[in-house]
């Protein structure tokens, strides 16, 4: 009878094994125990919208300094990482509302704000972006919040364009617990704020920027001195594209598609620390005026 027992019973521990074989194989693949690690599809080079369905909703203008929409995933599990997204000098959100579905159908978070005039500061847009920040720590916690205790706090990134790049650049040296950074076609010349230089940045950064924005918008090597001053063992990732100007940067293809796939790899790798996607934060083969990295796992 006992060894009846234990032949039946063979079966099933080999299932649970192999199980817990499965598990320890993620793990080595470079998938902390602490990450948003999500195995319903594979690491890669993806451009355009993820396999997650998405809804959106509007912050109210009480709670964010210019009004914002708030795209998120609704059949990933959570919890979730979270990126707010800032505009460029006389832009609104509407210029890149294409990334807010990108994202939030790949299982991130995306908050696309506007400032609360289309002529803001570079400095007055970084503190907007983080009132942003804030009120979304707040919705994690708000009864009714379509996010409520879904979001992981200790996941949330800054993202911007043009002057909101410069933001960015601020609230990577100033805003406590912030992950990662991420600016396209950066601003910082009009920056009072000397953070806005890179060189208190202690965050993984990517900078895109475009090899025909020559002009005082976003050229004169300013995506390229900050991508320098960024101290040493940070991780980095700079990407000029060889064919576009300062305008190109309203969606993860609008200048190529390889802008999208770094973009993603980059905050999936140190956003939701799911480091299985660095070996895709490679130099694109096309397009390539300037591709500079450090400190990028393996």
């Amino acid at each position: 009878m006992k060894r009846k027992l234990v032949q039946n019973l063979l079966p099933t521990l080999g299932i649970l094994l192999g199980g817990l074989l499965a598990v320890t194989a993620v793990q080595a693949q470079g998938c902390p125990s602490d990450a948003i690690c999500r195995d319903e599809y594979s690491p890669g080079n993806y451009s355009d919208n993820g396999p997650y369905d998405y809804d959106s909703y509007t912050m109210p203008y009480l709670s964010t300094p210019g009004g914002a929409t708030v795209y998120y995933p609704t059949d990933a599990a959570p919890p979730y990482s979270l990126l707010v997204f800032t505009p460029p000098y006389t832009g609104t959100q509407r210029w890149y509302r294409d990334w807010g579905p990108f994202f939030a159908s790949h299982g991130i978070v995306m908050v696309t704000m506007d400032s609360r005039t289309t002529l803001d500061s570079v400095d007055s847009r970084a503190r907007q972006q983080q009132d942003v920040l804030d009120a979304m720590k707040e919705e994690n916690t708000r009864f009714g919040s379509p996010l409520r205790g879904q979001l992981d706090t200790s996941r949330f990134g800054a993202t911007g364009w043009s002057m909101g790049g410069g933001a960015t650049w601020i609230s990577s040296a100033e805003y406590s617990g912030l992950k990662t950074a991420m600016s396209f076609a950066g601003h910082n010349l009009t920056a009072v704020d000397s953070d806005s230089s890179g060189r208190n940045t202690r965050i993984p950064t990517i900078l895109f920027n475009g090899a025909l924005d020559t002009t005082y918008l976003g050229g004169l090597g300013q995506s390229d001195g900050v991508y320098r001053n960024i101290p040493w063992g940070v991780p980095k990732l700079f990407y000029e594209v060889s064919n576009v100007g300062h305008f190109d940067w309203g969606g993860p293809e609008d200048a190529n598609r390889y802008v999208g796939q770094l973009a993603l790899a980059f905050q999936k790798t140190f956003l939701d620390g799911d480091t299985r996607w660095a070996q895709y934060l490679d130099r694109p083969p096309f397009y390539v005026a300037t591709f500079e990295s450090a400190n990028i796992p393996d």
